[in-house]
């Protein structure tokens, strides 16, 4: 049995978890932004916001979407595999996109390439570092003037939600087990 990664999403506002949302517009305050928040002598309209336009994975669930249980969507940046390598320190690791695809790289994951006649997707990963709550109504809008889009698919989609909540549950402990020590165990 063949398990495809991805279907095309023609024109629609309907989300779910695991589509892909090219360039969407998010509008980001800058630290000067905030620091007018906090400080009543400086005037706050004064402050700009900058408008970045990643593309986007939608992380929150189908079914909290669909039955209107959410009034934001939980998203997270996407990254083109051969500019992430360019950025990171990815490019200076022998091993580094061997250890993306095993799933050893708990803030990041891989996604397929696609290509059809209507889309092109190069390999992508996902970047729990920075997380974006939006509006919904403003991702169903937006949504609508995409002509095509992706959406992951099962079982893939879950891989990817199974991802983010291990980078999440996360537990830094203070004093870790002597590796030393426990090898002296017999």
């Amino acid at each position: 049995m063949e398990y495809p990664w991805y279907e095309e999403i023609q024109k629609s506002d309907n989300i779910s978890q695991g589509d892909i949302i090219l360039n969407c517009m998010i509008p980001m305050p800058q630290k000067e932004w905030f620091h007018a928040l906090l400080n009543p002598d400086v005037p706050f309209e004064s402050q700009a916001l900058e408008i970045m336009q990643p593309d986007l994975i939608v992380l929150s669930q189908s079914c909290d979407i669909a039955n209107n249980k959410i009034d934001s969507i939980v998203t997270c940046p996407i990254w083109n595999l051969t500019k992430w390598i360019s950025v990171s320190d990815y490019n200076k690791s022998k091993n580094g996109k061997e250890s993306l695809r095993q799933g050893k790289e708990p803030a990041y994951h891989l996604l397929n390439k696609y290509s059809s006649d209507g889309i092109t997707q190069e390999f992508s990963v996902v970047d729990f570092h920075r997380i974006y709550s939006l509006p919904k109504e403003y991702l169903k809008s937006y949504v609508e003037t995409i002509k095509m889009r992706l959406r992951l698919l099962p079982p893939y989609r879950e891989h990817l939600s199974q991802a983010f909540a291990r980078y999440f549950m996360r537990v830094g402990l203070p004093t870790d087990i002597s590796k030393e020590e426990i090898k002296k165990v017999k």
